[in-house]
């Protein structure tokens, strides 16, 4: 009977050491891939950081124009042969582009004079854009577009009417009045036209001087200071963006 030599024999233990050696590498392998998708994560993530920290440091603003999905409008008193619409490189205090701001400006229904430039960066600057309406017309659209470093348009339409209404609760002997207004509108700043003994409640944040903003449509209410209490400053009537206190106001 023929027998294989005990030397030639298959050794038991000879195929799981051949098994050893492949499974230590495909461990390694595995190893090296998991430490490269943990670092490539990082690196995407740090890249979508910067990306988003350069593209907060963009800010193109306006006291009228808005983003074109807020359908930004307000009334212009009707007689007014220019007004001036002011572009801002700032959102706040605190927030303000560090680069400078290429922009245009162009107008449906109207000119616009100073039409491009750009606003400084680094610090807060603004530009004032002129704009007339043309003749005849009952309302026109101004738009302005940032071309560098972002491209941002931020648009509004305004109508020659006096849409908004206002009435002043007094009465001679008060020393103070109370002004409520109704906005219709966006809310652009109202310019008060009031009698010297009369200030508005420098305490109210929405004051600066004799300007009021409000920060959009609906109803505000303003504190009237009279020096003279015998003034009766009493009535209502409508406005488009100032309110001359100076005239006997309708009833």
């Amino acid at each position: 009977m023929n027998r294989t030599p005990a030397h030639k024999r298959p050794s038991i233990h000879t195929h799981v050491a051949r098994r050893r050696v492949p499974a230590a590498a495909v461990l390694a392998v595995a190893v090296v891939l998991a430490l490269a998708g943990f670092a490539a994560a990082r690196y995407v993530m740090q890249q979508q950081q910067d990306g988003l920290a350069t593209a907060t440091d963009f800010y193109f603003t306006s006291d009228y124009l808005k983003e074109s999905g807020e359908n930004a409008t307000y009334y212009i008193d009707p007689s007014t042969d220019d007004f001036t619409v002011e572009l801002r490189n700032f959102a706040d205090d605190l927030r303000t582009t560090s680069g400078g701001i290429s922009y245009s400006v162009n107008a449906t229904n109207a000119s616009v004079a100073s039409g491009s430039g750009m606003l400084k960066g680094t610090e807060r600057s603004t530009a004032k854009v002129t704009v007339t309406p043309n003749s005849e017309v009952q309302e026109f659209a101004v738009t302005a577009t940032s071309t560098s470093p972002y491209a941002q348009t931020l648009t509004a339409t305004f109508i020659l009417a006096k849409g908004n209404h206002y009435t002043v609760e007094d009465a001679s002997g008060n020393t103070a009045a109370v002004l409520t207004m109704t906005c219709a509108d966006s809310g652009g700043s109202i310019t008060l036209n009031l009698p010297s003994e009369v200030i508005p409640d420098a305490t109210d944040g929405r004051v600066s001087e004799n300007t009021f903003t409000p920060v959009g449509s609906g109803v505000y209410s303003l504190v009237l200071l009279k020096a003279d209490a015998s003034l009766d400053l009493a009535g209502s009537g409508n406005f488009a963006d100032t309110i001359d206190l100076n005239k006997s106001p309708a009833t």
